[in-house]
Formats: C-alpha cells, structure tokens, sequence
C-alpha cells in the first residue's frame, strides 16, 4: 500500500512540475503567435501598399522594358518588379516577427541563424538587380554593334555582336556573384584566361574581314580631298560625273545611269579628270 502511494505522489508531482513548466512557458507561447499573426498582417498589409504605390508609378514599365532590349518573350518569362520588390519587403517584415518570435519562445538558435538570412537578403537582392541592369545593358550594346556592322556592311556583324554580348554577360553574371558574397576567384581566372583568346581571335577576325570596309574608309578621306561633286572624270573605260561622295561609295552619273564605285578605285586605278 505504501509503495502504491509513493508512485502516486510521483505521478502527482511529475503532472504539477509539467504544470508548472507549461504555465511557465505559456505566455512565451502566446505571445509568440500574437507576434506571428501580427508580423503576418504587417507583411501583408505593407506589401499591398508597395505593390499599389510601385504600380501607380508606372514601375512594372521597367519590366516590359527589358523584355523588348532583351528579346524575352512575356509568355516564357513574366516580369513584374512591383511583385518581385513588394514580395521582397514581405519577406523582410515577416522574418523581423519570426526572429521577434524566437527570441520570445529562447530559441536562440533558430533566431541568429534567421538573422544571418535578413543580413544576407540585401546583399542578393542587389546582386540580382545588377544582373538584371547588366543584362539590359548587354543586350543593348548587342543591338547598337548590330546596327553598326550591318551599317559596315559586315556580313558576320551579327556573330560578332553576338560574341560581345555573351563576354559582357560573363562578365556581369561572375560580378553579380561576387557582389552575392560568392568567392569567384577561380572562376575569374578561368575566365581571364578564355576571355584573352577569344579576344585575340575576334580582334585578328576582325580586322581580316573589315578590312575592305577600312580601305574605303581611309580612302574616302583622300577623294573627298581631291575630287569634287559634280566633277567629270573617267575610271577605265567609264565616264561620267560625280554625283555623291561618301566614306564608302563614289556615285558617278553616265549617260547610262548610275554607277557606284568602291572609293578605294580612286586611288587604285587610274584617274582621268575632265
């Protein structure tokens, strides 16, 4: 019968120690999920606001924007920066309450380890909108070289603007991981390494495949000095007069029509001036 009473007065106690410790934690609890609820509410409530602001500014232009310079179709990629920067600040706000939270309930732990994600947040998030400026900006040199080299008349004008996009692009992809907090050391000297070569042969390609378009150019500059508009001259077996001089082509007007001479014949032929 004693033994049966002690094992009771050690169950009663275990329920009281339970009891008490519970009564202990309970308010840590609540208040815990008070605090969840109303960081919840806060997020939310502040995200729909940005959202609401950022849109009656016009800031979602920024997003079709990038889809015409970089030639992204909006079925396969929908870009929406008020979502993307209202999303942002919810989480921030949300995890401010969770790490409140923690700190409530003492689990230390849980709350540093959180702390340490909304330090890094901002440093990713501008990692990301570099890259995202980079890309915007690469794709932009890529459409201003093809403008010029079709201008050039440069036949691989589009593999070339094409080449500098994609180096511009590594180069804005291994920044955007530094600024990520992301060691890039190796990457970068790898990198160094392949980008030096494939200069050099895009530099001797080049110059190979421009260099009719130069010599027009260079010779433009000597015609225009010693030739008029409007003047007669005869180029071989061709008469005619000048019509237009520019830094690729002299128009000569025949009895037959117009004639376009590469400027380079100026200097490489013989010329008879009338």
């Amino acid at each position: 019968m004693e033994t049966f009473t002690d094992l009771t007065e050690v169950v009663q106690n275990s329920f009281l120690a339970f009891g008490e410790k519970l009564m202990s934690v309970l308010p840590n609890i609540l208040g815990a999920l008070l605090l969840l609820v109303i960081g919840w509410l806060v997020a939310k409530l502040v995200e729909f606001v940005v959202r609401k602001v950022l849109r009656s500014v016009r800031f979602d232009r920024l997003g079709e924007k990038f889809i015409e310079t970089t030639s992204m179709s909006s079925g396969t990629m929908k870009v929406e920066p008020s979502t993307w920067v209202s999303k942002f600040v919810y989480w921030i706000i949300l995890l401010l309450f969770i790490i409140s939270a923690s700190d409530t309930l003492g689990w230390n732990v849980v709350s540093e380890s959180i702390s340490s994600l909304v330090v890094y947040l901002p440093e990713l998030f501008s990692a990301l909108i570099f890259f995202v400026f980079g890309l915007y900006l690469a794709s932009y040199v890529k459409k201003f070289l093809n403008s010029v080299f079709s201008s050039l008349g440069l036949s691989a004008g589009n593999v070339l603007s094409s080449i500098v996009y994609y180096l511009l692009l590594i180069i804005v992809a291994t920044t955007s991981l530094d600024q990520a907090g992301i060691d890039t050391s190796l990457i970068t000297a790898n990198i160094s390494i392949i980008l030096g070569g494939i200069i050099l042969a895009f530099a001797i390609s080049f110059g190979y495949s421009s260099r009719q378009v130069l010599s027009n150019i260079l010779s433009s500059f000597y015609v225009r000095n010693n030739f008029d508009e409007g003047q007669k001259i005869k180029i071989g077996e061709i008469s005619g007069e000048i019509k237009k001089i520019d830094s690729m082509h002299v128009t000569l007007s025949t009895e037959d029509g117009e004639i376009l001479f590469p400027t380079h014949k100026l200097i490489s032929e013989s010329i008879t001036r009338s």
